[in-house]
């Protein structure tokens, strides 16, 4: 059902730009507006014995999910939302009382297209001792196939 809706999203997206900026700049905003509760419990499947990592307005909805008990993990952290500003990168994240050390993720998003945020958060995480095992996105738009990067629908 959501890939479906998916390709139907992506399907009238096409029909209005043939592709490239217009077309992926249209397709996120169109993702971030229409993510349901229903899609990101299903992007959170398997992660009940996982930690779970997001980032910015899309991870704030994916932590008041978890502080509702829509889903289980095993804890839950979000990164700053503007983490690709200029010079500042991971700035913050919350709960700040939340020990990033020594742990394997899971990074939840709405979407991938180049991979700035994630790398970032991956670096950060790097200097706790802790990494990301896979990426979970409802959309995957990056041109290099990432075996580690499971998503509902892969443009390329």
């Amino acid at each position: 059902m959501i890939r479906k809706k998916l390709e139907d999203l992506i399907s009238n997206l096409l029909l209005k730009y043939e592709g490239g900026r217009p077309f992926f700049d249209a397709l996120d905003d169109q993702i971030k507006n229409s993510i349901n509760e229903d899609i990101v419990i299903s992007l959170m499947r398997g992660t009940e014995d996982k930690y779970v990592v997001s980032s910015g307005e899309f991870g704030d909805r994916v932590f008041n999910l978890y502080n509702e008990g829509k889903f289980k993990c095993k804890g839950m952290v979000v990164y700053n939302g503007k983490i690709m500003t200029k010079d500042k990168g991971v700035t913050y994240w919350y709960p700040p009382d939340f020990d990033l050390n020594n742990k394997e993720f899971v990074f939840i998003d709405d979407s991938l297209f180049s991979g700035k945020t994630l790398s970032v958060i991956e670096n950060h995480l790097r200097e706790h001792n802790s990494k990301i095992e896979y990426v979970s996105v409802v959309y995957d738009g990056s041109k290099k196939k990432d075996p580690k990067v499971h998503s509902f629908y892969r443009y390329y």
